[in-house]
């Protein structure tokens, strides 16, 4: 449904949960999908924030092809960091994590130290999604930079160890 609203130009009525968990309702035009990082993107246009948004596909809860159609006029070239600031973060795994690594980041942003490491740097958002998604590296991935995130993982692996053996 979703490919054939972005071909044949029809405003699409969706319901979208964010990273943050808040749900909400809009009519975007659909103007681009595409696949980064193991998973599907739409670029669009956001009649509610009348600005252009990209949109994870996963997150899309409901959507309806609308009847109205649009016009594709000039449209810039859409960032990914859309609507949140992104820092570089620089990360360091051990040589036996190569295939997550090479999995989830750009090859470009992966450098091999003599002793095997990887170096990831890569911008990346701050948020709690990025909390999560260090502490799913265990013990096997090391933050570099920014210093202070080395802290933030910290505090809540101690939330969670806290959690299981009280």
């Amino acid at each position: 449904m979703l490919k054939s609203a972005v071909i044949h130009q029809k405003c699409i009525k969706i319901t979208y949960a964010n990273s943050s968990g808040t749900t909400s309702e809009r009519i975007v035009q659909p103007l681009k999908m595409s696949y980064k990082s193991m998973s599907w993107y739409l670029k669009a246009y956001c009649t509610e924030k009348q600005d252009y948004r990209i949109f994870k596909l996963t997150r899309i809860i409901d959507l309806e092809v609308l009847t109205e159609s649009f016009c594709k006029s000039f449209v810039p070239e859409l960032d990914e960091t859309l609507g949140q600031s992104y820092n570089t973060i620089v990360l360091r795994f051990p040589q036996n994590m190569s295939y997550r690594v090479f999995d989830e980041f750009d090859k470009t942003r992966v450098s091999k130290k003599e002793n095997g490491d990887l170096i990831v740097s890569v911008p990346m958002p701050e948020d709690e999604w990025l909390i999560g998604y260090l502490l799913s590296f265990g013990t096997q991935v090391e933050i570099i930079e920014p210093a202070y995130l080395k802290d933030v993982v910290a505090e809540q692996a101690k939330k969670i160890y806290e959690k299981y053996t009280l």
